[in-house]
């Protein structure tokens, strides 16, 4: 009875294991799938294939002025704080229109 009971347990997994697909919705043919199609654009848009390993620097700079403007942005918690208003500085000057 045992070796009975052990063998119905073991076919009833050996069978449940081969319905794997069956349960999982993205397994199933026709369904959606990722078709990794935003890495491929990406791809495609960049100048140079290597940045796409690995970013390179931008030559003579030494990251102050993006370390101010990440502070900047982080002070406020969104990045409204780079938005600053421009102040205009107006010269005037007379005119002198005939003598």
């Amino acid at each position: 009875m045992r070796k009975l009971v052990f063998l119905g347990l073991c076919s009833a997994i050996l069978s449940l294991s081969a319905c794997q697909g069956a349960f999982d919705p993205f397994q199933r043919p026709g369904n959606w799938s990722a078709t990794n199609a935003s890495n491929k654009n990406i791809a495609l848009q960049a100048a140079n294939k290597g940045d796409l390993i690995h970013g390179r620097s931008e030559p003579g700079s030494n990251g102050i002025v993006a370390v101010g403007g990440v502070e900047k942005a982080l002070s406020n918690g969104t990045a409204s704080g780079l938005q600053t208003p421009i102040q205009v500085q107006t010269v005037s000057s007379p005119i002198n229109v005939g003598s």
